[in-house]
């Protein structure tokens, strides 16, 4: 299958379903066709949540196989297309359920508590035993299920929003216990939705068992129809009645053409046309709507190996992003397979006696490499602090990226990764610091990350005229060049190069 055009320059959006069966009109109109829209301006992710089905039929799982084929068979039948889009099953991306364990140390139970959802489905579900973690913890691995991606947007209705407050409340705490942003607050993406109502006049759902499936033929959609509600009006035919009264005109106007919605409406009023036909019309726009989408579901019917390759490759790729943030989750919560024993110096902080400066491979961390830049330079930073810092520093932080020495020294850190040609790019705000920082990530068999201390005295003359050529909120543009003889050469606003090879990792200015 092709690579999914997920261009890093889209915000990414994460939704997915739980897989309670074949889809119906009130799930395609509240969720599909936005997702279907949504591929056009981002970079999506849509999953299959059968973890979530467990919460409340773990005693009977015999269907969630069948209902996972089934929604995914609706899922492209829809409009989703795995060149645009990621499509995977929740329980295929193994780092869902470890997110979730390792959020699960840091969440305050009373947030679960205080879920709306948890008490009202509690009262729904009157026949099942939901007196159990897995449902109180649910909206927590909805949360997982988000923030591992670290999306921009969840596209949600409004009876989701408290979800997605949660998730940013989980995030917000974790990003405050361990000093690092690994985990961006995601926002609601509210979307467009329609009144479906079902064939009884209540909203559509499978719990009230009043719904006209994705699936249905066209004589079911009839016989379906035939039955609905008008909303009370018209005991005789002759009686005018108010089409936005009734559940049928509603339907008009989701799937009628504007020549049959104004045929009816205008009807309705006059009693020009009756309630059966009203219906019937109804039934026929539905069905005309209906069948592009069952076409590509039947044409997935006979292709299973079609349909199972793409929620493979789906979960392949949505496993290898998933991963990117677990590599910095579990550095944060001291969980990596780097365990500091007393003779590994790779990763050890260090005293200034120190005579030679230390080797930092990122190797394990490669999948930094290509995420985001916010992200990637969190990560390095924070790598910096702990990691490379001498212990007996001690560095207070002041702002994004702006640290303090213990001797009131202004150090400013940035980052960049290697470019063609050994370049190494540096934006710097326009601002005084006393000691400068810069953090370059080669992109060798060890991927290694260096660190250059550069006190005032070697940057001052040409980071002040730099400054004084540019607005208060231009940056200064900084080069680092490494030589082919390993030599590095720092450049302020396109000045001539200054060797500073000599001062990779000393930290002697911090003192």
């Amino acid at each position: 299958m092709p690579e999914p055009d997920l261009l890093a320059s889209r915000p990414r959006v994460l939704s997915g379903m739980r897989p309670t069966g074949k889809l119906h009109l009130g799930n395609y109109m509240g969720a599909l066709a936005n997702w279907v829209k949504l591929q056009d301006q981002y970079e999506c992710y849509f999953f299959i949540a059968d973890w979530h089905a467990l919460t409340t039929d773990y005693a009977d799982p015999s269907q969630i196989r069948q209902n996972v084929a089934d929604v995914a068979l609706d899922y492209l039948a829809a409009g989703l297309e795995p060149e645009r889009s990621v499509l995977f099953v929740q329980s295929h991306v193994p780092q869902h359920a470890e997110l979730h364990l390792l959020l699960s140390m840091v969440t305050s139970l009373g947030w679960l508590e205080r879920v709306p959802s948890y008490k009202e489905q509690q009262e729904n579900l009157l026949g099942k035993d939901l007196t159990t973690y897995g449902f109180l913890g649910y909206p927590l691995l909805q949360a997982a299920d988000i923030l591992i991606y670290q999306p921009k947007f969840v596209p949600v209705g409004q009876d989701q929003v408290a979800h997605i407050e949660l998730t940013r409340e989980v995030a917000r705490r974790f990003n405050s216990i361990y000093k690092a942003s690994i985990l961006p607050e995601p926002e609601a993406l509210l979307t467009p939705s329609p009144k479906v109502p079902g064939i009884d006049g209540r909203k559509m759902s499978k719990s009230y068992g009043n719904t006209i499936g994705l699936t249905d033929s066209a004589r079911l959609v009839s016989e379906k129809l035939e039955k609905m509600s008008n909303g009370g009006q018209r005991g005789r035919v002759s009686d005018p009645g108010d089409p936005e009264l009734c559940p049928v005109y509603d339907l008009h106007k989701l799937f009628s053409s504007e020549i049959i919605l104004r045929q009816t409406g205008e009807g309705c009023k006059s009693a020009a046309i009756s309630c059966t036909e009203c219906r019937r019309l109804a039934a026929e726009s539905i069905s005309l709507h209906l069948q592009p989408i069952q076409t590509r579901r039947s044409e997935g019917e006979f292709a299973p190996t079609y349909v199972q390759d793409v929620l493979e490759t789906g979960a392949k790729r949505a496993a290898a992003r998933a991963e990117k943030t677990m590599l910095l989750v579990r550095d944060a919560m001291g969980v990596t397979k780097e365990i500091a024993f007393p003779s590994v110096t790779v990763f050890d902080r260090y005293s200034y006696d120190t005579a030679q400066p230390m080797r930092h491979s990122l190797k394990n961390h490669i999948g930094m490499w290509n995420a985001g830049f916010e992200t990637r330079r969190s990560f390095l930073i924070d790598y910096w602090k702990s990691r490379m810092v001498p212990s007996d520093c001690q560095l207070r932080k002041q702002g994004d990226r702006l640290f303090v020495t213990h001797r009131n020294k202004r150090a400013f850190a940035s980052t960049a990764r290697e470019e063609d040609g050994g370049l190494f790019r540096y934006f710097i705000p326009n601002k005084s610091y006393e000691v400068l920082v810069l953090l370059a990530w080669e992109k060798g068999d060890e991927a290694e990350l260096k660190a250059f201390i550069i006190p005032q005295k070697i940057f001052s003359y040409d980071f002040a005229m730099a400054r004084k050529a540019l607005d208060k909120d231009e940056k200064i543009s900084v080069r680092l060049t490494k030589t082919s003889g390993n030599y590095f050469f720092l450049s302020i606003a396109g000045k001539t190069g200054t060797d500073i090879t000599a001062l990779q990792s000393n930290y002697e200015p911090l003192k």
